[in-house]
């Protein structure tokens, strides 16, 4: 991961995720039996930084979990999704997961020939999006009940209206995965292989095995 993001030039601040076995961490919010450790631990992560862009008095934050691999270019890219971004939005998803986003909607802005910004369907997963301030402080007092994986409560809330969300399609940050390197949070999930136009990760050396 470091070497991904020295590589592109981004500055990084490296948050320690909540392990399955801090027992005393995951029984503060153990309200739910419906969910395994591992959703539990990411579910507290997301959480926790939540809390941390508030308490820092961050405009916005990207939040990218250690497994991803990110557009070459993603500098540019990004670039102009800002000058499109609506100033309303709570989250911003460079990543996603099963083919939803972009499919239901206009895009925001028609200019981009690849990369096009989208309102929100459904975007499962939650290793790429960026939270305002805003979104940071809605979801504290939304999520602060623990019911079921982190990225279907943030679902929940985009289809209440509840937060304003919009979804980089096709994604620009995508999940490293391969049968000897699974999810951590869900390691019998089926791998998704998504690609990116020009991968950071291939650029210094790595490869799909």
């Amino acid at each position: 991961m470091k070497a991904m993001t020295d590589s592109l030039g981004l500055d990084v601040e490296f948050f320690t995720a909540v392990s399955t076995d801090d027992r005393k961490m995951l029984n503060r919010f153990n309200n739910s039996t419906y969910l395994k450790d591992t959703h539990k631990a990411c579910y507290i992560s997301h959480y926790l930084i939540y809390a941390s862009i508030v308490s820092h008095g961050y405009d916005s934050a990207l939040i990218l979990e250690d497994d991803v691999d990110i557009e070459l270019n993603i500098t540019s890219i990004m670039s102009y999704i800002h000058r499109v971004l609506p100033d309303d939005w709570d989250l911003l998803y460079l990543g996603h997961c099963m083919n939803w986003e972009g499919s239901f909607f206009e895009p925001i802005d028609d200019s981009s020939p690849i990369f096009k910004l989208y309102p929100s369907k459904k975007p499962y997963c939650t290793h790429a999006y960026a939270v305002s301030y805003a979104g940071a402080l809605k979801l504290l007092g939304e999520l602060a009940t623990l019911e079921v994986p982190v990225d279907l409560e943030l679902i929940s809330r985009i289809d209440d209206g509840i937060v304003t969300s919009y979804s980089i399609e096709p994604a620009v940050v995508v999940q490293w995965r391969s049968d000897d390197n699974p999810s951590d949070v869900s390691p019998d999930a089926e791998v998704e292989h998504k690609t990116l136009v020009n991968s950071t990760l291939n650029s210094i050396g790595f490869s799909w095995k």
